[in-house]
């Protein structure tokens, strides 16, 4: 089980790393295009469905790293879970308040920008906090 979760834990992050760092840099350079997107999707009555289906993948990833998490146990790993199912319930505020979200959207003007590139710039961070992750994992697998 130990050997499963190791891997589980090192596939998950250089995945989900690698998405960070991707679409961070991609929000990055298309400030201008996704901020067009959102306020086109603001104006819709139900939030984009992309959006619930980015946040189902991520629950169904996270829950079993939670489970994971203790065998054998880690802080790390745990922190990382439970910071994951922070941030999908803090998004899932977002789309359940949507009507007020999308209210905010419209009403953002140039901040929406200046948000975006926020956005993108904590996606490209965590992207690579999640690789040092991987390797403290690998280090740590290694040496046991």
């Amino acid at each position: 089980m130990e050997n499963f979760s190791a891997q589980w834990f090192t596939a998950y992050y250089v995945s989900l790393g690698a998405l960070l760092l991707s679409y961070g840099i991609y929000l990055l350079f298309k400030t201008s295009s996704i901020d067009t997107y959102l306020k086109t999707a603001a104006q819709e009555p139900k939030p984009p469905r992309i959006w619930r289906t980015v946040l189902k993948y991520l629950l169904l990833f996270t829950i079993p790293g939670f489970i994971l998490s203790f065998f054998p146990f880690s802080w790390v790993e745990l922190l990382f879970s439970i910071w994951s199912l922070f941030i999908i319930y803090m998004a899932g505020q977002l789309l359940v308040l949507w009507p007020h979200t999308s209210k905010a959207i419209l009403a953002g003007g140039e901040q929406v920008s200046r948000k975006i590139r926020y956005v993108a710039a904590n996606m490209i961070i965590i992207g690579l906090i999640l690789f040092m992750l991987t390797y403290l994992l690998l280090e740590r697998t290694q040496a046991a």
